[in-house]
């Protein structure tokens, strides 16, 4: 059975890491930030992680965040005064994800540059430190491990990302909400401008009009439906009605949809 296996502090090229996602404001004097902590697909360490396989009620009960792993293991050899948190985390599993939204303490000064470097895009990546549990994982064909549980010890901000698809999300966090709110933006000019164009089209009855009949040529075949003398039942559709529906378009409304999908489509949650 294999032992417990713990990938540590000390173990530099197993930090698993992930790019971070948006900042959410949560409420007026709290500033919430939510990161892609880990998924499962292979890492740079051709390791795997099973998302559902997380074990998450330890580190919940605690909560700490850290800065690139630094837990004062080194500070106590050295005597240098060691490292506090700068954040509590709480994590979950959302869709394909292990999430977390870390909150930053305010009142110390180092988690306050931290927090300033996540807001501007400097800082984009976090990383955990986990402990694979007995039995439960296995080597695979490329060198690393398949692990189908794990505990999780600790999250930290770190500088250097360890996961190759942090990079790749870094690109479209990068624009943020801004990128959503232009592309809303263009949307609505879109739709508008559709909205324009059809109510500008002219009504092929008004251009082509009735040709007298002049007695050389036949009268056309009349092909309409004979009158059964009934009123025309008043829930029967009408051409009108679905030219005005299509017409009709509300692009604010529209623009708002598409928004709402797409943050959901950024944040790896959409709910559609």
């Amino acid at each position: 059975m294999p032992n417990p296996l713990t990938r540590s502090l000390q173990l530099a090229a197993v930090r698993k890491d992930a790019t971070a996602l948006t900042a959410v404001e949560a409420g007026s004097d709290r500033r919430v930030y939510t990161f892609r902590a880990s998924d499962g697909d292979f890492d740079r360490y051709s390791d795997r992680l099973n998302v559902r396989g997380w074990r998450i009620d330890g580190y919940n009960a605690n909560g700490v965040v850290l800065f690139n792993h630094d837990d004062g293991a080194q500070a106590a050899l050295t005597g240098a005064e060691p490292p506090l948190p700068i954040g509590k985390g709480r994590v979950y599993v959302e869709n394909d994800a292990l999430m977390i939204d870390v909150e930053f303490d305010d009142e110390d000064d180092f988690a306050r540059k931290v927090e300033r470097k996540v807001a501007k895009g400097i800082l984009n990546a976090v990383s955990v430190r986990y402990l694979m549990l007995p039995g439960q994982y296995r080597a695979n064909d490329r060198g690393g491990f398949d692990c189908d549980a794990q505990e999780l010890l600790e999250v930290s901000v770190v500088t250097i990302p360890g996961n190759a698809r942090a990079l790749r999300a870094k690109s479209l966090d990068g624009e943020g909400e801004d990128l959503v709110e232009r592309i809303a933006k263009r949307v609505v000019e879109l739709l508008e401008e559709r909205e324009s164009e059809e109510n500008d089209k002219p009504d092929a009855s008004d251009e082509q009009g009735e040709k007298p009949n002049t007695g050389d040529e036949p009268a056309a075949p009349n092909e309409s439906k004979p009158d059964t003398g009934e009123p025309p039942s008043a829930d029967a559709p009408k051409a009108d009605d679905e030219d005005d529906k299509a017409k009709g378009l509300d692009a604010a409304q529209a623009a708002k949809v598409f928004v709402e999908a797409f943050k959901g489509y950024i944040r790896g949650s959409d709910k559609e």
